[in-house]
């Protein structure tokens, strides 16, 4: 049995739509399918936050993965 979308009802849904999350999500997926990059996609307070991490990691100032996950075990397996 072969289905049919009914694109003009995912259209009206879409206008409607007021989900943030889900927009972002829709929005990344067009990207993705048109060649576009994800970074497009983040809210600007994502942005900035992952570029204070990567200015903190040139900095000297992160945590090895080895050491976090040798936390965590410990933490955790208990």
């Amino acid at each position: 049995m072969k289905s049919t979308i009914d694109k003009q009802d995912l259209k009206d849904w879409i206008d409607r739509l007021e989900n943030q999350a889900y927009l972002v999500t829709l929005q990344s997926m067009k990207n993705r399918s048109t060649g576009g990059d994800f970074w497009d996609d983040l809210p600007e307070e994502a942005k900035q936050s992952i570029d204070r991490g990567k200015k903190q990691l040139d900095e000297g100032k992160g945590i090895p993965h080895e050491q976090v996950m040798k936390e965590v075990r410990e933490r955790f397996s208990q």
